[in-house]
């Protein structure tokens, strides 16, 4: 065997340990926050200015590591594309805050627990688009 065939085979085989590493810890439960944290909105009943009231529930739905760490996972300081999020009922800027352009924070930047949710109202003649944009997996 040349020494450029046994450099290939050991790349190959650091490659293979590599992607199959990362997929057990896939599946062992960590945390990904674009899969873990939920955004469901639902509509309300229409207000007589021809708004609505839409609630919103961000949910955490990791199924935690907790056999490897002994702790369930947790995310915390979700930001969330909100567009020009208006409400036209004050929100709780500690669920739900601006904080540059098109970003919102979610629950102050405090953390949520794994199955956990923090939720919030708002009314508007459209519903607000939000997405997540960043967290930290805890």
């Amino acid at each position: 065997m040349t020494t450029t065939t046994a450099c290939s085979i050991a790349v190959l085989m650091a490659t293979v340990i590599l992607v199959a590493a990362a997929t057990l810890s896939a599946a062992a439960g960590r945390c990904n926050v674009r899969k873990d944290l939920v955004i469901r909105q639902s509509l309300g009943e229409p207000q007589r200015d021809l708004s609505a009231k839409y609630t919103v529930e961000v949910v955490n739905q990791c199924s935690g590591d907790k056999e490897r760490t002994g702790r369930p996972c947790s995310i915390s300081k979700i930001h969330l594309q909100c567009g020009n999020f208006r409400s036209l009922v004050p929100v709780d800027p500690k669920l739900l805050r601006r904080i540059g352009s098109g970003v919102c924070l979610l629950n102050n930047g405090h953390s949520v627990r794994q199955n956990g949710n923090v939720s919030f109202v708002y009314a508007n003649y459209r519903r607000n688009n939000l997405y997540v944009r960043s967290a930290r997996c805890n």
